[in-house]
C-alpha cells in the first residue's frame, strides 16, 4: 500500500473579491446555448502537480484533456473514453488499453479550431514519464506511484542520471503501437480504472511540452477533450465545443464562458440577473442567494471527513462494545448544525465512504441511539464512563476541529452521563496529531500515544477503496488504530482484486456494515464531513452532484 499524506481542510474557500472590471455577458447570448460559469483562476493547467482539493483546475482539465476512462458521477460508473476497451493479466499486474483512433489533438488559430493529429499511445507514455521524472513536474499525490518504477524514478534525482533510456526501461508504461498502451503495476488494483480517469493520467502532446515548464503556458496549447479554448486572459476563459469530437454529447451547450472576476460580493446580483448559470461557493454567499433547501442551492457531501480514532493498545479502548457505545451516543446532526466558524458548512456523517464515489457502499451507518449506547456502555464494563484512567483526546489547533471535539465530549456527558474530568482535550499541531496516529504500536511496551484523536481523512481518488480500505486496512491502512486483521480485511482484499463493480460494491458495503453498522466494531467514528456548495439556475440540468464539471453533459432550457 502506498503511503499517502493527510490534509486537514475544513473551511470552505470563499470565492474572493473582484480584482478586475466586470465583463458583462450579452443578453443576445441567451439565444444560443451559452452559459457563464464562475470559478477561481487556475495558476496553471499542469496535471502532474494537481491537488485533489483544486476543484477549479480539475473542472477545466476534465473538459480539455481526454482520459483513458471517465467517471460518470450521475451513474457512479467508470466508462470507456479514449480507451475502447482493456484487458488485465491473470495476476492483475498488467493492464493493456486499446485506444480509439479518432480523437484529435486540436489547436485554435485566430479563433478557429484545427485538428493537428490523432492522440496516440505515445502521448500517454510521455505524460506518465514526465510526471515521474523529478527533473520535470513530479506528482504531488501518490496515485501514479502504483506504476512500476514511478516512485523509484521520482526520488532518484541525486543517485543516478535520468535519461530517456532509463525512463523507458524503469517506468512501467509502454506504447505497443499507436493504439495500444500497456501499464505494469506494483500490485493488483481493480480500482486502476478510477485512477486512469484522473487528470494526471491523461495524455500530453510532446511537441508542446518542453523541459520543466508547467503545461500549458498562455493559450498556445493543444487539447484533446470535448472542448477547445478559444480565448483566455486574466478575466475569463472561453470554451467552445470541439468540432472534431467523435463521441456523442448528452448536453446541448455550444459555448461556456468561465469568469474569474466574479467575487462573492457580486455573485448574488450576477446570479439573480441570470448572467451566471452556476458557481461553487461558500455557505454565506449561498445563503444570501437562497435558503439551504432552495432548488437554486445544491449542498452535497464534500471530500474531507472528520473522524475520531482509537488507540486500541489501551485495554479500555480495545473493546468493541465501548467503542460502539461512544459512537451511538453522538448526535451527528447536532454537531454539524452547531459548528459555526466563519462560513463553514458541515454535514452529519454516520458512514465513512461518501455516497458518490465509485463502488460506494450502501450501508446506512448506525446513527444516534442514546438508549442503546447506555446499555452497551454498561455491558462493556464502563457504566458511568468509569475508565481506568482519564482519556486524553488529541485534536489539532484549529477552530473547527476543536469545536467538533468539544461538542463530541459534550454529547458523551449528556447521553452517557460521563462526569467532568473523564476526558482531557490535548491541543496539538497538525503534524503532532499525525505523528500520534502513526506512532509505532507495540503491545509489550509502555504506551505513549493519546487514547483518542480527531483527524481528517480525504481520499486521493473517487473510489471506495481510497476511503475505507486505504484508511483502515489492518496492515496497510493510514489510520493506525491497532486493530487485528479480520474478515473485513478479506473483503477489502477481494474488492481490490475484483473488477466487477457489483461485487466490489457488495464487498465494501459488507465491510462498512461490519465497521459502522448497528453491530459495528467502530475502529473509528465518522463525525462530520465538509460540504460542497454550489448555486445553479433552474434552467440548467445534467450537473452531477459530485466530481468535476463535465460540460458536455449539461443541458440548458431557459424556457422552463
Amino acid at each position: 500500500m502506498i503511503k499517502r499524506s493527510i490534509f486537514l481542510i475544513l473551511v470552505c474557500i470563499v470565492a474572493g473579491t473582484s480584482f478586475w472590471p466586470m465583463v458583462m455577458v450579452s443578453r443576445a447570448q441567451e439565444d444560443q446555448n451559452t452559459i457563464v460559469v464562475v470559478m477561481q483562476p487556475p495558476a496553471d493547467l499542469e496535471a502532474a502537480t494537481i491537488s485533489r482539493f483544486d476543484e477549479n483546475k480539475r473542472d477545466i482539465l476534465e473538459n480539455l484533456l481526454v482520459g483513458l476512462t471517465r467517471f460518470n458521477a450521475n451513474s457512479g460508473q467508470i466508462e470507456p473514453y479514449l480507451a475502447k476497451d482493456w484487458t488485465v493479466s491473470a495476476d492483475g499486474l498488467t493492464w493493456t488499453f486499446n485506444l480509439r483512433d479518432d480523437i484529435q489533438w486540436v489547436e485554435v488559430q485566430n479563433g478557429e479550431p484545427t485538428a493537428v493529429r490523432p492522440v496516440v499511445a505515445g502521448d500517454i507514455v510521455f505524460a506518465i514519464q514526465r510526471a515521474c521524472d523529478p527533473n520535470r513536474p513530479s506528482p504531488v499525490t501518490s496515485n501514479m506511484a502504483i506504476i512500476v518504477g514511478c516512485r523509484e524514478v521520482a526520488t532518484a534525482l541525486d543517485s543516478w542520471e535520468i535519461t530517456q533510456e532509463a525512463l523507458d526501461q524503469r517506468i512501467g508504461v509502454k506504447a505497443l503501437d499507436d493504439q495500444t498502451v500497456e501499464f505494469r503495476l506494483l500490485f493488483p488494483a481493480a480500482y486502476f480504472l478510477t485512477l486512469t480517469a484522473l487528470p494526471e493520467f491523461r495524455p500530453l502532446p510532446p511537441e508542446r511540452v518542453i523541459g520543466s515548464n508547467l503545461w500549458p503556458l498562455g493559450t498556445d496549447i493543444m487539447t484533446s477533450g470535448a472542448w477547445v479554448v478559444t480565448s483566455w486572459d486574466a478575466l475569463q476563459m472561453t470554451l467552445d465545443v470541439n468540432p472534431f469530437w467523435p463521441l456523442e454529447r448528452e448536453g446541448n451547450l455550444d459555448s461556456v464562458t468561465i469568469r474569474f472576476d466574479v467575487g462573492s460580493d457580486v455573485l448574488p446580483s450576477q446570479f439573480a440577473s441570470g448572467d451566471v448559470a452556476i458557481a461553487r461557493t461558500d455557505a454565506l454567499t449561498a445563503a444570501s442567494i437562497g435558503a439551504p433547501d432552495s432548488s437554486l442551492v445544491k449542498i452535497g457531501e464534500g471530500e474531507t471527513l472528520t473522524l475520531l480514532g482509537f488507540s486500541m493498545e489501551y485495554p479500555d479502548l480495545n473493546n468493541s462494545l465501548l467503542r460502539r457505545a461512544l459512537a451511538l451516543a453522538i448526535d451527528h446532526d447536532y454537531i454539524a448544525q452547531n459548528v459555526v466558524v466563519g462560513d463553514a458548512k458541515l454535514l452529519a456523517a454516520t458512514r465513512f465512504t461518501p455516497r458518490s464515489v465509485i463502488a460506494a457502499p450502501s450501508a446506512p451507518g448506525a446513527g444516534f441511539d442514546p438508549a442503546t449506547a447506555q446499555s452497551l456502555l454498561a455491558e462493556s464494563g464502563h457504566a458511568g464512563c468509569a475508565f481506568s484512567e482519564r482519556l486524553r483526546i488529541a485534536v489539532e489547533n484549529d477552530a473547527i476541529a476543536t469545536l467538533v471535539a468539544q461538542l463530541t465530549i459534550q454529547q458523551w456527558q449528556i447521553n452517557l452521563g460521563c462526569p467532568d474530568g473523564t476526558f482531557e482535550l490535548v491541543v496539538l499541531t497538525r503534524q503532532e496529531v499525525v505523528n500520534n496516529v502513526h506512532a509505532n504500536i507495540d503491545f509489550g511496551e509502555e504506551q505513549t500515544r493519546h487514547h483518542l484523536w480527531f483527524i481528517t481523512w480525504s481520499a486521493d481518488y473517487p473510489d471506495a477503496n481510497a476511503w475505507t480500505a486505504d484508511a483502515l486496512h489492518c496492515q496497510f491502512g493510514y489510520l493506525r488504530v491497532g486493530r487485528a486483521c479480520d474478515s473485513t480485511d478479506v473483503l477489502f482484499d477481494q474488492a481490490g482484486l475484483n473488477s466487477d463493480i457489483r461485487s466490489r460494491l457488495d464487498a465494501y458495503t459488507r465491510a462498512e456494515t461490519e465497521f459502522f453498522g448497528p453491530s459495528g466494531s467502530f475502529p473509528v467514528i465518522p463525525i462530520v464531513i465538509n460540504s460542497q456548495i454550489r448555486v445553479q439556475q433552474k434552467w440548467l440540468s445534467g450537473v452531477a452532484s459530485y466530481g468535476p464539471f463535465q460540460l458536455d453533459r449539461w443541458v440548458v432550457n431557459r424556457g422552463e
